[in-house]
Formats: structure tokens, C-alpha cells, sequence
């Protein structure tokens, strides 16, 4: 991979249904748009953008209540609908056509409402781990998912909501997602100030509106390129749901990334983008 022609990204701002967005482009080609989780904003995804701006116009942004900027009293509800609205109204905003989509934990919920209401908008999906088990028929995983994702987000909701301490919450959350207690005192420094300059959300995350009820039955319609990845080492819950909706797409690419957890995807930016470039390359 050759960047020594890439320049750095045009961080820009977008302003997205009463909202104005920062996100940051570079590179030229294929339009690439990478989609953050929790705790995150358009920065996540720096070092990913500048592996692949070689070969595709990689753009990423920080989608409505995260990031540094202000809220305003009168935006829509968080959760899943207000942030899928979003990005329908942002894509032909970017004016680079149709997109191949990558997206992250929560926003795979984001991904597949996009993709069911609006598929012009998208060449492909790659998503890793998605959250939100709304198409999850099977009652053994349904409660296995339930099992898991108490474990999980008890301790989250007792230090934000019991507690009063989102700090304690962003820890709590990441060192569950990563599976290991110090988790996140063992990650970048870079790592941690962003995740904790979107400790505000916290609150908002675990009293989000209820994801769109997207079943087994419409995701079965899907016609677009889609990928579902997971990794070996993941929390049950995340297996639950990516294997879920793999079952569920016509022709959906299922890939395990041999050891590997949930934080894969800022452990290892460059075989994460070898993973998402692969795919778009056979899609």
C-alpha cells in the first residue's frame, strides 16, 4: 500500500436535519463512509481513513450528540431512529453517490435501518458486532443474549445511573466490551481521551428510545452486498446477535476473526480496514 501521495483529511462541518456534524475525507475513489459506536466520534477512525485513502475516498463523522459540540434542547430523542434519519439525510449531502457502509456495535443497528429504508444510498454494509437483538428468533440465544448483556451493562448502569459517575461508566463499558477488568487504563492515551470526552453521552445511551423492531423476516429482502464479522473472542451477546442477522441476509458474508473481541476494530485499524477492503473487493 503506497500512501505517499495520500494527503491528510479536510476536516469539515455538515449540517444534517437542524444539526451541524463534523467529519473529516481524504483520499480519492470508491466512497468509503465509516460509522462510530459508542463512546466514539468521527477521530475513531482516523488511522482506518488514512489506510485506505490510497484507493477510496474515506470519510467518516460524528454523528448527533457525540463529539465535542453543544446540544440543542429541541434535537430529537437519542437512539437508533433519530441517528438512521441522520445518515440518510447526510449521504447525498457528501455528494460522492452511493456509499459502501462500515459500521461498528451500535451504529450496525444504524447500518441495517439505513439499509432497509433507503438501499440506493449504499454499494455494500460491513459491519462488526452488532448490537440490538431485534432479529433474534431463536429463544436459547435470546437468552443467552439476556444472560450476557446483564453481566455487561448492570455495572454500567449502577455507575451512571446509580452512582451518579459516567467516568466510572466509560470504564466499565469498555473493560466489558474488551472482556478484562483495566481494559481501559491498558489502551492508548489517545484512546481513552476520546472516549472519555464522550462520557456526556453515557446517560443518554442506557435511556435511549427503543431501537427500530427490525426482524429476521425484513432483513430477508436485503439485496446489497453485506457483510456480518465477529470476533472469535467476543462476549456472547455480540455472537448472539452477528450470527443472528447473517442467518437472516440472503447471501451475507460471515466472517470470524480468529482471536479476537468486541474492540478489535481500534486494537488493530490496519487488518481491520484489510478485512473491510477485502470484502469490498469481492462485493
Amino acid at each position: 500500500m503506497n500512501q505517499s501521495n495520500v494527503t491528510g483529511p479536510i476536516i469539515s462541518q455538515i449540517e444534517v436535519n437542524g444539526a451541524s456534524l463534523s467529519y473529516a475525507r481524504q483520499g480519492q475513489g470508491p466512497p468509503v463512509l465509516f460509522l462510530h459506536g459508542a463512546v466514539a466520534d468521527y477521530r475513531m477512525w482516523d488511522q482506518h481513513r488514512a489506510a485506505i485513502a490510497d484507493r477510496y475516498t474515506a470519510i467518516s463523522y460524528t454523528q448527533r450528540y457525540f463529539g465535542p459540540s453543544p446540544w440543542a434542547d429541541d434535537w430529537p430523542p437519542f437512539g437508533v431512529n433519530t441517528h438512521a434519519a441522520d445518515l440518510i439525510e447526510l449521504i447525498p449531502k457528501l455528494a460522492v453517490g452511493a456509499v459502501h457502509l462500515v459500521a461498528w456495535s451500535y451504529a450496525g443497528h444504524i447500518a441495517l435501518e439505513v439499509a432497509l429504508k433507503q438501499p440506493a444510498l449504499l454499494r455494500s454494509v460491513f459491519i462488526y458486532e452488532p448490537g440490538a437483538p431485534t432479529f433474534v428468533t431463536d429463544p436459547v440465544a435470546l437468552e443467552t443474549f439476556g444472560a450476557d448483556a446483564t453481566l455487561m451493562f448492570g455495572p454500567v448502569f449502577e455507575a451512571v445511573h446509580g452512582q451518579g459517575d459516567i467516568i466510572e461508566g466509560v470504564r466499565r463499558l469498555i473493560d466489558g466490551s474488551g472482556r478484562r477488568e483495566g481494559y481501559f487504563e491498558g489502551q492508548t492515551q489517545a484512546q481513552q481521551d476520546g472516549q472519555l470526552e464522550n462520557a456526556k453521552t453515557m446517560p443518554l445511551q442506557l435511556s435511549q428510545s427503543p431501537p427500530p423492531l427490525i426482524s429476521c423476516e425484513q432483513l430477508g429482502i436485503l439485496t446489497l452486498p453485506v457483510c456480518i464479522a465477529y470476533g472469535e473472542l467476543t462476549r456472547p451477546l455480540f455472537k448472539v446477535v452477528s450470527q443472528a442477522a447473517a442467518q437472516c441476509i440472503p447471501n451475507c458474508r460471515l466472517k470470524v476473526i480468529d482471536g479476537v473481541n468486541h474492540m478489535w476494530p481500534i486494537e488493530d485499524p490496519l487488518k481491520f480496514t484489510a478485512e473491510v477492503t477485502d470484502f469490498l473487493q469481492g462485493s
